[in-house]
């Protein structure tokens, strides 16, 4: 358990560097296209906290799958379960998304698609580098 959560908390501090970088590049773009023009001082800071908590979640997550006892299905659904609920939390908080059903269906389908489509690239990814490791052989 102690090497669990130190894996966790390395992963979520390396992760958690990327999520504020990617609000400024999302900011960046409506500035870019006129879509906001300001953002009150308070909202950014609560932004910037809200992504920086949100990729240190889902990035220190992946240490579930360096605990040998977990079969790969059942890390990957929970880290599946988890990111979803990380995001879910702090897009409800925040007002990202309204409490509606529309919403959090919509929502919902996304993440699932993008989870998936992740996946697929990183099993892609694996299969040809174990194929070009046994071709090596």
């Amino acid at each position: 358990m102690k090497r669990f959560v130190k894996d966790f908390i390395s992963r979520g501090l390396i992760a958690a560097g990327f999520g504020p970088l990617i609000l400024v590049i999302i900011y960046y773009g409506c500035q870019l296209t006129e879509n906001v023009t300001s953002r009150p001082m308070t909202e950014v800071n609560i932004n910037i906290l809200s992504t920086l908590f949100m990729a240190f979640v889902a990035g220190g997550i992946g240490a579930v799958f360096k605990v040998e006892k977990i079969p790969l299905g059942i890390a990957t659904l929970i880290d599946a379960i988890v990111i979803y609920l990380d995001y879910l939390f702090f897009y409800l908080v925040n007002g990202w998304i309204l409490v509606k059903a529309t919403p959090l269906f919509i929502f919902t389908i996304i993440y699932i698609i993008g989870y998936i489509i992740i996946w697929l690239i990183i099993y892609k990814k694996v299969k040809s580098q174990v194929k070009k490791i046994n071709q090596k052989l």
